[in-house]
């Protein structure tokens, strides 16, 4: 059953760890270090009119690939597949380098979308391969910090490298750290594969890629061109259509790219309900926060740039504080419920904000939402890690960070939509006779309040409409942000917090320690597997048998002892029996979902070497006296020293397993009479 706590050797995989690190590091900041070089590239390559699409097309690829990844690192090997995404990422790079035309780097930015959907999740579920989940928080902590430095240094590096060279070299900077991680993986990393038939789910990947690709393209357009425009209607239904066909094909498929089955673990659809709003919120406020404080507040780039630093500081840094608190004591629903209330606190501070407010407001309150994001970001990863089987853990890790890109997607299309919407109805009503008197000949263009000289080009009465106007506009999109916290909060608290486990063996799940899985019917068992499940159904037996015999009143040791193992309630402790044997016998995810808390307080009842209270120790010991009493051959009055350990040949673990084998005898012949109106099995 459990196992004893061991103690976590770093040193063992440091190099393992490190390389995933800079290879996280080196994806991840290619998401943002190219914005400050996006003129440039225009005025090389040309463009303009479709200048989103070096952004959009790796967030779009991102998505796609990021399920696939999980499930087929799963059959082929997470250590080959990592070491390919580097290859593809660093074949991207090198492919946009020496791009000669737009389009050409827009395919080279996809070739690099495919490598980072690659390494992105698969660093997380590496991660979860080599530490431990009670240690896991720490050092998650420390990824989610570098995820939220490269956010903070791609600007700057990108702009730095911009002004002193070409832009070309910020796709060959990344060539030297991607050949490092890549040698440190290939040269250190070795990690237990799991024995999964090699078979892939073409339908399912196929039906995939055109249901998210139409649906996120139907989203992202419906943002600017309008949710009745006839390509996002035709796109957003194509979308809906392969979905539906994604989620039949799946629910058939023998190894399928997301398991539905997951979903049947309470677990992990409350964490990836959350982490996906949290996404979302989180979007909205980073992508359009910029535009408040240029169009309202009037700073320049720059500094609305700069507003975001301390609160991505503040983000990564609480990450790794919260990390090493997980760590230290092994909570972590706590943390993450603090986290969301405080996020819910600065988001309901945020509709302070008005065309009256100054940048340190704007700062203060931005900052506190990045504290609150960053107590809660990794523990969802973390949760649903900690709750599903190794055999899972590629696509639950996966199918995690694939509904958090979608939330993405989705915060960006409804934030824009709002701000569009509102913007044009606010400069209706807030139109004065005086900016009526002023419009020049040729109407308002809302897109001049982004635009600084624009704005200082038209009469003051104009320009303060279409100032107060996009603060509405804001204001519509700040007032979604505190009932996404409340949802995030809500589903937080759903989420039941299971004990972290200290240790696993290569071969054991990542939480529970039952050899049952979330779809049964997917899984073979070998003979040595065989044995030991029927050795964890006559445990069970063995526990039922025992909660029985609680009612009888002449085991009176038994109830004081179950009953300090309930903590003094004896139903408690009789609760701890009949749930441990109900999840080992059971085959139902839910319901082992649903006892298996029970079945992990018992065995930590286990582990101590001192389990019961002095004075029920004592009464044992009594007792033991008693039956040597009675032995054939008394011992002597002088006290000897225990057998097993100094006897030549005496194997302890042997010994027991003898006893194990008669104590099962026993047991059988318990559970024959306690059922039997039933027909025993033969053989």
């Amino acid at each position: 059953m459990t196992q004893a706590p061991e103690e976590f050797d770093f040193a063992k995989i440091r190099w393992i760890y490190f390389g995933l690190m800079i290879g996280m590091f080196t994806s991840s900041i290619s998401q943002t270090i190219v914005s400050p070089a996006i003129p440039r590239i225009i005025a090389d390559l040309g463009g303009v009119e479709y200048y989103s699409w070096l952004s959009t097309i790796v967030m779009l690829v991102m998505t796609i690939v990021t399920p696939i990844s999980g499930k087929l690192a799963d059959m082929f090997g997470r250590k080959r597949f990592y070491a390919l995404g580097l290859i593809i990422f660093m074949l991207g790079n090198v492919l946009s380098g020496i791009a000669q035309s737009f389009t050409w780097l827009v395919a080279a930015r996809a070739v690099q979308g495919m490598g980072m959907g690659i390494l992105m999740p698969l660093s997380q579920t590496i991660l979860g391969d080599i530490i431990p989940p009670r240690q896991r928080g720490k050092y998650a902590g420390y990824m989610g910090a570098l995820m939220g430095a490269s956010q903070v240094a791609g600007p700057l590096i990108g702009g730095f490298i911009t002004d002193v060279s070409t832009w070309r070299w910020l796709f060959y900077v990344n060539l030297p750290v991607g050949f490092l991680a890549l040698f440190l993986v290939v040269r250190f990393m070795n990690i237990p594969e799991l024995d999964i038939p090699r078979r892939v789910d073409h339908a399912g990947i196929a039906t995939m890629t055109i249901g998210v690709s139409a649906g996120l393209l139907g989203i992202s357009l419906g943002g600017t061109r309008g949710w009745l425009d006839p390509l996002v209607l035709v796109l957003l239904g194509v979308g809906v259509v392969f979905l539906v066909a994604f989620v039949l094909v799946e629910r058939r498929a023998p190894e399928p790219i997301v398991p539905l089955s997951l979903f049947r673990n309470s677990i992990f659809t409350w964490s990836v309900i959350a982490g996906s709003l949290m996404n979302m919120a989180l979007m909205m406020l980073i992508i359009y926060t910029p535009v408040y404080a240029q169009g309202v507040l009037g700073v320049s780039a720059t500094a609305s740039g700069a507003i975001l630093i301390p609160m991505n500081v503040g983000l990564f840094a609480m990450g790794i504080v919260i990390g090493n608190l997980t760590t230290r004591t092994g909570r972590y629903k706590s943390f993450a419920v603090a986290g969301v209330v405080l996020m819910t606190i600065a988001s309901v501070l945020l509709l302070r904000l008005d065309a009256r407010s100054t940048p340190l407001e704007l700062t203060l309150y931005t900052t506190l939402m990045g504290l609150g994001v960053g107590m809660s970001f990794q523990i969802y990863t973390l949760t649903v890690q900690n709750a599903v089987q190794r055999r899972d853990l590629g696509p639950a890790t996966s199918s995690l960070q694939f509904f958090r890109s979608i939330a993405n997607t989705m915060g960006t299309a409804i934030a824009g939509t709002l701000m569009t919407s509102q913007l044009v109805t606010s400069m209706k009503w807030r139109m004065t006779p005086e900016a009526i008197r002023d419009t020049p000949a040729g109407g308002l263009d809302p897109n001049a309040v982004l635009n600084p000289a624009a704005m200082q080009g038209l009469p003051e009465a104009v320009a303060l409409v279409l100032r107060l106007s996009l603060a509405d506009a804001m204001q519509a999109i700040y007032a979604v942000l505190p009932w996404l916290s409340l949802a995030v909060l809500a589903t937080t608290l759903a989420i039941r917090a299971i004990p972290l486990r200290d240790s696993f063996t290569p071969d054991e799940p990542a939480h529970s320690t039952s050899l049952s899985v979330a779809d049964p019917s997917m899984l073979t068992l070998s003979p040595e597997e065989h044995h030991a499940r029927n050795k964890e159904r006559m445990v069970a037996a063995h526990l039922v048998l025992l909660a029985d015999q609680v009612d009888r009143p002449e085991n009176e040791i038994l109830r004081a002892a179950l009953a300090e193992f309930g903590g003094g309630d004896l139903e408690r402790g009789r609760q701890l029996l009949r749930s441990t044997s109900t999840m080992l016998l059971a085959e139902d995810p839910a319901v082992i979902d649903e006892h298996e808390s029970f079945a992990v307080e018992l065995s930590k009842r286990g582990q101590p070497q001192k389990m019961l209270s002095d004075g029920l120790t004592a009464r044992l010991h009594r007792v033991a006296e008693r039956v040597a009493e009675q032995a054939e051959q008394a011992p002597s009055e002088n006290p000897t020293r225990p057998r097993i350990g100094l006897v030549d040949g005496l194997d302890a673990q042997a010994l027991q397993r003898a006893m194990w084998m008669l104590d099962s005898a026993l047991v059988a012949d318990f559970a024959s009479r306690r059922w039997a109106g039933e027909t025993e099995p033969e053989g």
